[in-house]
């Protein structure tokens, strides 16, 4: 049963990998069209980007395994530690690894509010699945207690 649990957040944080790696580079993106936000080689900072969000994959998968996490994944304090989990590789591998801003600089807030916008996109997009999920598996065993009420009264 663990093994089952496992894949499946390995699936979960595999499939938020590749969301927040696309929403991240769409904003990186859209914000260096008309600047020169990113002076040295764009290649070199996506394959920096996509380490920093396989990093948080695994951080936070890491995390959810320890924690053993089960309850309600949406709840503010889930939240709240996923927002930990996104916000301290950025920091540390965006600030002094990377070199994409200075942590004492005003230009901190940049990475802080894209950090937020990706990690609450991604958050959503996750909350929206599973509120489908759950509207479709209530509406198979509602369609099902009907079909073995009716299967009862015919017999």
């Amino acid at each position: 049963m663990k093994k089952k649990i496992f894949l499946k957040r390995l699936k979960l944080y595999g499939t938020s990998f590749c969301i927040s790696y696309t929403i991240a580079s769409m904003i990186l993106s859209a914000l260096n069209i008309n600047s020169e936000l990113i002076k040295e080689n764009i290649w070199l900072t996506n394959i920096q980007l996509l380490i920093v969000c396989f990093t948080i994959a695994v951080l936070m998968l890491i995390t959810d395994t320890l924690l053993c996490r089960e309850e309600n994944l949406f709840s503010l304090p889930n939240f709240l530690l996923g927002l930990a989990d996104v916000a301290v590789p950025v920091l540390v591998m965006g600030g002094p690894v990377f070199h994409w801003f200075s942590l004492s600089t005003i230009y901190i807030l940049i990475p802080i509010i894209i950090l937020f916008v990706v990690y609450a996109a991604t958050f959503a997009l996750f909350y929206i699945n599973a509120k489908l999920t759950e509207k479709e598996l209530n509406r198979k065993i509602h369609e099902r207690k009907e079909r073995l009420q009716h299967d009862k009264q015919n017999h």
